[in-house]
Parts: C-alpha cells; sequence; structure tokens
C-alpha cells in the first residue's frame, strides 16, 4: 500500500475506534505530542519531524519507519520496535526505551541525554556521535553497536554486551567516569578518529538518499 497522508486528529479518531494499523502512512511534521498509541503499528511510515513528545507508545511497531528529526522528548517508548528504523537526528532526552528493540536503528547525531535504555537489544546499531550522557544502559546489547563519537560522560553501562562494538581511543579513557560495572563480552573495538563534521554531512546524505531501498525520501 502507497504512503498516504492523514492528519493527527483523524489518526487519534481511528486509534480511539479500534484501529491499530498505521503502516506505510504519511505522517511527516504531524503533532502527535501526549497521544496514546500503544500497540499500534506504524511500520515504514514516514514521521520525518513529526512531534511525539510524551506521547505513550508502548509496544509498538516502527519497523523501517523514518524517523528523521523526529521529537520523542519525555516518550513512552518501552518494548517498542525500532528494527531498522532511521531515526537521524532524532530529539528523545528522557525517553523511555526499556527493553526495546533498536537492532540495526539508525541513531546517528541523535539526543538520548537521560534516556532509558535499559534491557535494550542495539545489536547492529549506528550511534556515530549520538548524546547519551547520563543515560541508562543497563544490560544493554551493543554487539557490534557502531559509538564513534558518541558522548558517554554519565551514563551507565552496567552489565552492558560490548563484543564488537566501535569506539573511538579517546571515549575508552571517558569509560572510567561512565559507570562501567560488570560488563559482559570483549572489550569494544577502536577506530581511528573522524572528522565530526565530516561525518555529520555524511549522515545527512546518506540518510536522505539510502534510508530505504524501496523509496527515497527528502528530509524536511
Amino acid at each position: 500500500m502507497d504512503a498516504y497522508r492523514i492528519s493527527s486528529y483523524n489518526l487519534s479518531e481511528k486509534y480511539r475506534e479500534g484501529q491499530r494499523n498505521f503502516e506505510r502512512m504519511d505522517l511527516r511534521e504531524l503533532n502527535l505530542s501526549g497521544l496514546q498509541l500503544e500497540g499500534a503499528r506504524f511500520c515504514w511510515a514516514d514521521l520525518t519531524s513529526a512531534f511525539l513528545t510524551r506521547s505513550k507508545l508502548d509496544e509498538s511497531d516502527f519497523t523501517g519507519a523514518m524517523m528523521w528529526r523526529a521529537g520523542l522528548s519525555g516518550a513512552s517508548l518501552r518494548w517498542v520496535n525500532l528494527h531498522r528504523a532511521v531515526m537521524v537526528r532524532a530529539e528523545m532526552p528522557g525517553a523511555n526505551l526499556s527493553g526495546a528493540n533498536l537492532e540495526r536503528c539508525d541513531l546517528r547525531l541523535v539526543n538520548l541525554r537521560s534516556a532509558c535504555l535499559a534491557g535494550a537489544n542495539l545489536r547492529g546499531a549506528k550511534l556515530c556521535y549520538s548524546d547519551l550522557r547520563g543515560a541508562n544502559l543497563t544490560g544493554a546489547d551493543l554487539t557490534g553497536a557502531d559509538l564513534t563519537g558518541a558522548k558517554l560522560r554519565g551514563a551507565c553501562l552496567k552489565a552492558v554486551c560490548w563484543r564488537a562494538a566501535l569506539l573511538q581511543a579517546d571515549q575508552l579513557d571517558g569509560l572510567v567516569d561512565a559507570h562501567v560495572e560488570d560488563s559482559q563480552g570483549d572489550h569494544p573495538q577502536v577506530r581511528s578518529p573522524i572528522s565530526t563534521t565530516a561525518e555529520a554531512s555524511e549522515v545527512d546524505s546518506d540518510t536522505a538518499t539510502n534510508s530505504d531501498p524501496q523509496r527515497s525520501l527528502t528530509a524536511v
């Protein structure tokens, strides 16, 4: 089914009437803040620059969704499925992502300050230059995740699985201040430093054109 446009009011009404399937919908820039949308399906939907501040989205499915620059501050995303979702530059400070599936999710340059990612599956996730300061990643699985340039100061990394995760050498020094306790798996791999400006430019270009092999979306 091709993407189609819907208003935030109509979406909320349809949800209250019992509809849960909103796959491939065009939800760009909609204000969905504070809505209760638990258990809804937004697979491959376009939520570019949508506002979901403090929304209740527990156990919802965002597989492959385009969430570039989405606003999710304080949102409840417990046990949500974000497999292969594109969330570049999303604003998610204070969001609750405990138990969430973020496998292969594109989280480059995302603001996750003080977010809860306890028990989250971040296998193969792209976290380059993300802001994880003060975040709770207790028991998270970072197997194969790329954290190049990510800010980790003050993060709780107890019992994290680091197997094949990628970090820069200068980040390893800061891990002492990030409360690393009882970490599991191998130590993270060390990557050569990369220019932050160059990386950010590459992220913008790559995400806008290659986020989904079945479509090409222009970031707003």
